[in-house]
């Protein structure tokens, strides 16, 4: 399986952030400040969230994150990028048969 959840995150660039990157603080680093379309799977995403009743971020406002957003949005993608990568390798020890 290697490295897949990096590549899965490569492939989804539009969400992972680069140092020194300004970041929207609606959608990160996905709109280039208004100045490229929002993924197609981020605006399914965002209307389906709607949908629910649940908080999502406007599809046509943009705005610079404060350097405290930003910091914040890099350290919540490190998480959850991290605990996705912990429940990988779990799943491919358990399937090699290696004990935790």
């Amino acid at each position: 399986m290697g490295d897949v959840l990096g590549i899965v995150a490569d492939w989804l660039e539009f969400g992972r952030p680069s140092e020194g990157e300004d970041l929207c603080v609606h959608h990160g680093p996905a709109c280039g400040l208004g100045t490229v379309e929002l993924p197609e799977i981020y605006r399914l995403a965002v209307e389906a969230r709607r949908r629910l009743g649940m908080p999502a971020p406007p599809l046509d406002e943009h705005r610079v994150a404060t350097p405290a957003e930003a910091a914040r949005y890099r350290r919540e993608y490190a998480e959850a990028l991290a605990a996705a990568q912990a429940r990988n390798a779990a799943i491919e020890a358990e399937l090699r048969g290696e004990q935790p």
